[in-house]
């Protein structure tokens, strides 16, 4: 890990986006600069597109710098950016992700509220290409907020209760001293290339919270997920729930998976279908995927 006078570095890792890779520089561009100096890294995990080409345009832009990581995953493109960035704290964003323009600022006021921080995490909430799914109503999203990537947990600042849900890895940002604590993202969990993966970051902000490290909610933070639509078909809803399963067993869950509980799942589905529960319809398939997860070694 470098460092230097820079106060904030801005991280995003990317894996053949760049068409909304350029949105979500763009986004960062309007926003509300924070007071102190800061970077903007932009990892390129092997990517076949113009990504390279769309981060060239906004060098003149922004405070970037372009890095290439030839290893595959999402984890090792983090790992990067633990061993690149120059600021005290490390913002990580995705590729997929527009941010407010109170983004910034509002994770440097909360740097500076509570300096003693090992994790920050900011409010995420879906943006859909078109509009909401008539399926889902106007209910909060309660029981897919894993896959379609929302976590609201309101507007104010305030410190993590001890069992609360953890960030996600469309906002979150890491002190440095943490990160001498615990080193580096676990290389068999997250996503490499277009296979699903997930908890790299989960994993992370847990050990620092199992150390005693302070994980803080920064809600005006507020990060914009692109939905894409194609999490919502069954096969992925199946593959994700594969995904959840296996990392929970990597994270040392001893709880085990079962083909008739699988089962009990797919037709507990057909029925919330038949109800016109759309939502709970695909709960099930992941809950479905998450027992055979839970099934294999890892």
């Amino acid at each position: 890990m470098k460092h230097s006078k820079c106060r904030l570095s801005v991280a995003v890792c990317t894996y053949n986006r760049s068409a909304s890779l350029r949105l979500t520089l763009e986004s960062i561009e309007k926003a509300m600069p924070p007071p102190q100096a800061w970077e903007l890294l932009v990892i390129d995990n092997n990517s076949s597109d113009d990504t390279r080409q769309i981060v060239q345009s906004f060098e003149q832009r922004l405070p970037i710098r372009y890095l290439f990581e030839s290893t595959q995953g999402l984890s090792a493109a983090r790992n990067r950016a633990l061993q690149e960035f120059e600021g005290d704290w490390l913002i990580f964003t995705d590729d997929d992700v527009t941010v407010d323009s109170a983004w910034l600022d509002a994770y440097a006021d909360a740097i500076a509220t509570f300096p003693e921080a090992g994790f920050l995490g900011g409010r995420v909430v879906p943006a859909w290409p078109s509009q909401r799914p008539a399926w889902l109503g106007d209910a909060p999203i309660a029981l897919l907020d894993g896959l379609l990537v929302w976590f609201d947990r309101g507007t104010d600042t305030r410190t993590f209760a001890a069992q609360e849900p953890l960030p996600y890895g469309a906002s979150f940002a890491l002190s440095r001293d943490a990160m001498r604590t615990n080193g580096e993202f676990r290389l068999d969990l997250g996503v490499k290339g277009s296979v699903v993966g997930r908890g790299e970051e989960s994993e992370y902000m847990e050990r620092i919270r199992s150390c005693g490290g302070l994980g803080v909610y920064v809600g005006k933070a507020v990060a914009n997920h692109m939905t894409d639509m194609k999490r919502l078909r069954l096969g992925y809803l199946y593959r994700y729930g594969i995904q959840k399963g296996i990392a929970e067993r990597r994270f040392g869950s001893e709880q085990t998976g079962s083909t008739l509980r699988a089962w009990f799942y797919i037709l507990r589905g057909i029925a919330q279908w038949v109800r016109g529960h759309g939502d709970r319809f695909r709960q099930c398939i992941i809950n479905a995927g998450i027992e055979r997860g839970l099934m294999r070694d890892g």
